[in-house]
């Protein structure tokens, strides 16, 4: 059995969740700044793939690259474009707390689809946290001021819960994907789907001028979610997958950081109670599916 190094597991982890978040934070730069959301996926996402690349070439594993099947990693490159177009557009609108408040649901939808789709058991000990999670994410929007905000807010809050179940899509997926592809080919492969698409939006929208500033910005967030699913990729190396899960709601503290630091976005008391209920709810959630990992290791 390999060596488990939980500290440099969370650490690792802990770093990816960051990057994301402040990629995250360069994208909705962007596109406050009025640069398309096609423009926004080609730059981000021939930044991202060549980190990727750059990564297997340091490391010697170019061969990774090459597919075994390419079915299920066109299916997930279809999700990647809809989960991008989605994320992007929400962002244009909601605060980076508020949406990731969302966004939390993916665990526990994966969940459900998992009961639906693969028919795995459900059983109580999932679907209590899912519910709990839902009712968060319920206080964290306040329905009653979601209506009273505006069509922008409430669309994109729509777009997002969307979104839940494209990500969980994408999940069940990776769950077949992962046993014959490598975790080069599933990170690589349906970022050049989300390149096309950018391509295929700004064939259509045009391009405009970018200031240095946001280019950079652009090309960071790229190079910032490669990193990051690299270090991802790392610490799963060192620990289990549930072990380093609750590590993700740090991006929870740190979006709120980042949007009151660049965007002056306080969170409200309903927010945070909410955002409270989703993490407690996803949390039981990874310590029960840790618990039926041991066991299941146990039996076998």
């Amino acid at each position: 059995m390999p060596h488990k190094n939980y500290p440099r597991a969370v650490f690792l982890s802990l770093t990816s969740f960051a990057f994301w978040t402040v990629a995250d934070s360069f994208v909705k730069y962007a596109r406050t700044s009025h640069i398309p959301t096609g423009q926004i996926m080609l730059v981000s996402g021939l930044s991202g793939l060549g980190g990727i690349f750059i990564h297997a070439l340091w490391h010697r594993q170019i061969r990774h690259l090459q597919p075994k099947k390419t079915k299920g990693l066109m299916a997930m490159g279809v999700c990647q474009i809809l989960s991008a177009l989605s994320w992007i557009a929400a962002l244009t609108t909601l605060p980076l707390v508020n949406a990731y408040a969302i966004s939390f649901l993916t665990p526990m939808a994966v969940a459900f689809l998992g009961a639906l789709v693969l028919k795995e058991p459900l059983g109580w000990r999932r679907a209590l946290p899912s519910a709990c999670g839902f009712l968060g994410v319920l206080i964290a929007i306040n329905p009653t001021r979601l209506a009273l905000s505006g069509s922008e807010t409430w669309i994109a809050s729509l777009i997002l819960f969307g979104r839940v179940f494209v990500a969980a899509t994408q999940m069940i997926l990776l769950r077949n994907v992962g046993h014959h592809e490598t975790r080069e080919c599933v990170a690589f492969y349906p970022r050049i789907f989300t390149v096309l698409a950018g391509i295929c939006l700004c064939s259509v929208n045009g391009f405009v001028r970018m200031d240095p500033p946001v280019f950079l910005a652009l090309c960071a967030a790229g190079a910032l979610a490669g990193a990051g699913w690299t270090l991802l990729s790392e610490s799963y190396k060192n620990a289990t997958a549930t072990s380093v899960a609750p590590v993700q709601y740090v991006q929870i503290l740190l979006g709120a950081l980042l949007g009151y630091a660049l965007w002056g976005d306080v969170p409200d008391i309903w927010l945070l109670s909410g955002a409270g209920v989703i993490v407690a709810s996803g949390l039981y959630l990874v310590r029960h599916e840790r618990r039926m990992s041991r066991m299941m290791v146990r039996a076998e």
